[in-house]
């Protein structure tokens, strides 16, 4: 009986405190729901920026700031997917190029027949780039040229076809680097939190140092915006503990603090001079957001009046790609539609409803091809775990 007794105290003791201790953080799922109606928002405000709608506070290239977070979430989901099956580098990278570089392309050649076709109609209009920039423009590598001539702001790179395309030069480097890691990872079991986090390092003393006036294309450049959408996945997926994740704030709340103070004290051409500063205390402040909005998520998705944004975020990609260079096209299609000297809030609404049309029809044709082993992917899954659940 003694024994008897003896062996069970422990158990009694345990049941006495389990209930006590805190249950663990939360790991969420790597699909973040909301991302994609912000996608859509954010391809929304570029689109309404060339239409010139916000250009005095530039809402377009800070909507493509929005797109580098979520871009550095997005990537590094699908990195530390690779690493977790056995994936390497090859497949990494071929994942990545497969989903930019065929609608890109496609959109490079629709841009090009409608410069020669501009050509045709207007004899004092040529379109004759050299073959180096053809190079550049197809291998996304006009970076290469601001090297040794850098720019006040990134899309005045001459060499890139269309100027929205600035921003595709980054995310082609910030791939390889994210691919680099993967590398890394797998030879030497370096977190890639680890690369992530010193690459941050350098980015961050480069913008600190260069804070404006001076773009010479390389990623780390911009490379802080996009670890500020990494290490969100990271405190949101993978290192849940409270003291994880109340490290994170407190970092992100400081760098915003510090890079906001530094603008406020400039009294020159703060826009210019502070540019990267401005940016990363706007994007401190947008993560932080996408933190606390995480158990929104799946609420808000399912809200009918956020399923046009999600359904813009679809086919954003595509609405980014075509825009910029069918401005002239669809202001005279508006102009045509509507009648003489039309209010300039309806002759927006109608271009925006254009350029939706044009992008959708670019995504059905040119994007949405290239989707299809991974949307029939997705339904093996998804088939898979309805046959676990009932099983």
């Amino acid at each position: 009986m003694p024994a008897a007794h003896s062996g069970s105290a422990p158990a009694v003791q345990s049941d006495i405190v389990t209930p006590s201790r805190a249950p663990p953080p939360l790991a969420w799922p790597a699909r973040y729901e909301l991302l994609d109606g912000i996608r859509g928002v954010a391809a929304l405000a570029v689109v309404l920026h060339h239409l010139g709608v916000g250009q005095t506070v530039q809402i377009g290239h800070f909507a493509v700031m929005i797109f580098f977070v979520i871009s550095g979430y997005c990537i590094t989901a699908s990195v530390e997917s690779c690493r977790r099956s056995g994936a390497g580098f090859r497949e990494f990278m071929l994942k990545r190029l497969r989903r930019i570089y065929p609608p890109y392309i496609l959109a490079i050649v629709f841009f090009a027949v409608t410069r020669w076709v501009k050509s045709a109609r207007n004899p004092s209009f040529e379109f004759k780039p050299p073959f180096l920039d053809w190079v550049q423009n197809l291998t996304l590598t006009q970076w290469v040229s601001t090297l040794f001539h850098p720019t006040q702001w990134p899309a005045q790179n001459h060499k890139v076809f269309v100027a929205a395309f600035w921003s595709l030069n980054y995310e082609e480097q910030f791939y390889l680097v994210m691919g680099l890691a993967l590398v890394v990872a797998s030879l030497s079991r370096v977190p890639i939190i680890i690369s992530v986090l010193t690459v941050s390092i350098v980015g961050l003393v480069w913008n600190w140092l260069i804070p404006g006036n001076w773009i010479c294309g390389l990623f780390t450049e911009y490379w802080l915006h996009f670890a500020l959408g990494s290490t969100l996945f990271y405190v949101l997926c993978r290192f849940t503990s409270k003291a994880h994740r109340a490290a994170f704030l407190i970092v992100i709340a400081v760098l915003g603090i510090a890079c906001l103070s530094r603008v406020l004290l400039h009294t020159a051409n703060v826009l210019f001079d502070m540019r990267a500063m401005i940016e990363l205390s706007f994007l401190s402040a947008i993560t932080l957001m996408l933190y606390f909005l995480r158990p929104l998520s799946r609420g808000i998705s399912r809200l009918q009046l956020w399923r046009p944004f999600a359904a813009l975020g679809a086919i954003s990609y595509s609405l980014y790609l075509i825009h910029q260079f069918n401005l002239t096209l669809v202001d005279a299609t508006a102009h045509k539609l509507l009648p003489a000297n039309p209010p300039q809030v309806l002759l927006v609404m109608c271009s925006l409803a254009l350029f939706l049309l044009l992008a959708t029809m670019f995504w059905a044709l040119c994007e949405r091809p290239f989707l299809r082993k991974n949307l029939k992917d997705r339904d093996l899954i998804s088939s898979v775990r309805q046959d676990v659940r009932t099983a």
